[in-house]
């Protein structure tokens, strides 16, 4: 465990606006001897399910006891609850959207607390910028020492909200799966476990790739440096999912592609009409 406390932020604010820069001037003020970390910025604005992946494939690289802040809230203002998550080695704050569930559920969940204690918010709280006003004072208070059985009452289990990652449809070679997030690389994250690839599927296997009716021809690489420029390429990333990639270039592009967008990866040699 750090011996100096961390925050890291998760937010969907752009990196033109004000909104991060001031979330870490609130936590400043209350503890100017904490670490803030960027986890992760300019998301996919609104897109809970994306951001919630990026803090599940992010969260165990952080010494234990990190705060984790997390601001992709588009129900902000509403009577969704503000909430804290004590897991077994870290702590969460944000809304009770579902957005820190696959993290918080993954490391195991300790206790939810609801953030009902005025002391520790700022003295006005917009409808609409509960990250400075609620999540980012919360965060800093809890840096200080302060337990989070202060902050509010504990919510019930049944009133988490808890999101899932949809599950691909596997059989020998033939792979039914979803666009789950998109990188700054445009690299297509698959939600394909590469354990569960690599049960069958051998690297230099070619692939038929089906998106929106449109087929795309592929192979599975160990890595960017073992493709042609511009080849598309399989791989599994540092996420351990198997990602669709173009070598120097960009994936999303290339096969028009968004996320939830279903995806059908079929080896080669099974796939005799590549026009299904």
């Amino acid at each position: 465990m750090s011996k100096t406390p961390i925050i890291a932020l998760v937010t969907d604010f752009s990196l033109n606006d004000p909104y991060i820069g001031i979330m870490k001037g609130v936590i400043l003020e209350i503890n100017p001897n904490v670490i803030i970390v960027d986890l992760a910025h300019d998301l996919p604005k609104f897109n809970i399910n994306f951001a919630a992946f990026v803090l599940l494939t992010s969260y165990k690289y952080f010494p234990k006891g990190t705060i984790f802040v997390c601001v992709i809230d588009p129900g902000v203002g509403t009577k969704r609850e503000a909430i804290i998550i004590k897991t077994k080695n870290y702590i969460f704050v944000g809304p009770n959207n579902g957005v820190m569930s696959l993290a918080a559920l993954e490391d195991g969940i300790i206790e939810i607390r609801k953030i009902e204690n005025k002391e520790y918010m700022l003295k006005r709280v917009s409808y609409t910028f509960h990250g400075r006003d609620i999540f980012s004072p919360a965060a800093a208070w809890i840096s200080r020492g302060v337990p989070i059985e202060t902050f509010g009452r504990i919510l019930d289990r049944k009133d988490f909200v808890s999101i899932k990652i949809s599950k691909p449809v596997i059989e020998d070679g033939v792979f039914v799966a979803e666009a789950l997030a998109i990188d700054g690389f445009g690299n297509i994250i698959t939600n394909i476990r590469g354990g569960d690839f690599l049960k069958t599927e051998k690297f230099g296997y070619r692939y038929c790739i089906i998106v929106n009716g449109k087929n795309y021809f592929a192979r599975f690489a160990r890595t960017y440096g073992d493709a042609q420029k511009n080849e598309t390429i399989l791989l599994i990333g540092s996420h351990e999912y198997v990602e669709i990639a173009v070598n120097m270039g960009s994936a999303a592009e290339r096969l028009g592609i968004n996320i939830g967008d279903k995806i059908k990866i079929i080896r080669l040699e099974l796939c005799k009409n590549p026009k299904i």
